[in-house]
């Protein structure tokens, strides 16, 4: 089955009424611009502010969020080449007296040594 002519005929109607909408809509906007011959670059300006505010890939929320996250891994970035600059410090360490790093870190002695350890409270 098809369309039948009055579906048509409401479909024409609605589509009439959004004109309607639409162009009251345009109206108001018309209405709260400033008058003078500048009133269609200030439009043309809103328009331009409001889709590139909401609707345009490059948004100022993306960018906003963008900026964030990169800010986000810089920190991440400076806390990692820390911790990297602090393992090689202690892989230095480690090489230079293995026997040094065994005794403070792991608390290891020689056969004949007795090990006190004092518990600071």
């Amino acid at each position: 089955m098809g369309i039948s002519l009055i579906d048509s005929y409401i479909c024409i109607i609605n589509l009439f009424n959004m004109y309607q909408k639409f162009t009251n809509i345009l109206q108001d906007i018309k209405d709260f611009l400033p008058g003078g011959p500048n009133k269609k670059y200030i439009a043309s300006f809103l328009f331009l502010f409001i889709w590139m505010a909401l609707f345009d890939k490059n948004r100022w929320v993306t960018q906003w969020q963008l900026q964030r996250s990169i800010y986000k891994y810089e920190r991440e970035k400076d806390k990692l080449s820390n911790d990297i600059i602090r393992t090689k410090q202690m892989t230095k360490d480690v090489n230079s007296d293995i026997e040094k790093f065994g005794r403070e870190e792991y608390l290891m002695t020689k056969n004949d040594e007795d090990l006190f350890i004092i518990a600071v409270e």
